[in-house]
């Protein structure tokens, strides 16, 4: 009678035992899903946040390209419409950044 007592406790802490892996993988299990979840998520919005940036880049590098373009163009019209004193400004400017680096 004893040997059917204890194989029955033995049988009910080996329940006890699979009842507490299952219940921990079910655990662990459903943490890795929202874990995952997270990532994803954070996956997501990062992505997004490099979308937005990179049309905010191209948008700002096209701005400064048309006003590069159309500063270009507004010295060559000055230039050809006064060229000594575009050749005066181009020799000072010279002079200045010869002075500069003599001065090191």
């Amino acid at each position: 009678m004893d040997d059917n007592r204890i194989g029955d406790q033995a049988s009910n802490v080996g329940k006890e035992v699979k009842s507490g892996i299952a219940g921990a993988a079910e655990t662990v299990s459903d943490r890795a899903g929202k874990v995952w979840t997270a990532g994803v998520e954070a996956g997501d919005t990062i992505r997004d946040a490099a979308i937005k940036t990179s049309e905010q880049v191209s948008d700002a590098a096209t701005k400064a390209y048309k006003q590069g373009a159309q500063a270009a163009d507004s010295i060559s019209r000055n230039t050809a419409e006064q060229p000594l004193l575009a050749l005066l400004i181009a020799g000072a400017v010279g002079y200045a950044i010869a002075y500069m680096m003599h001065s090191r």
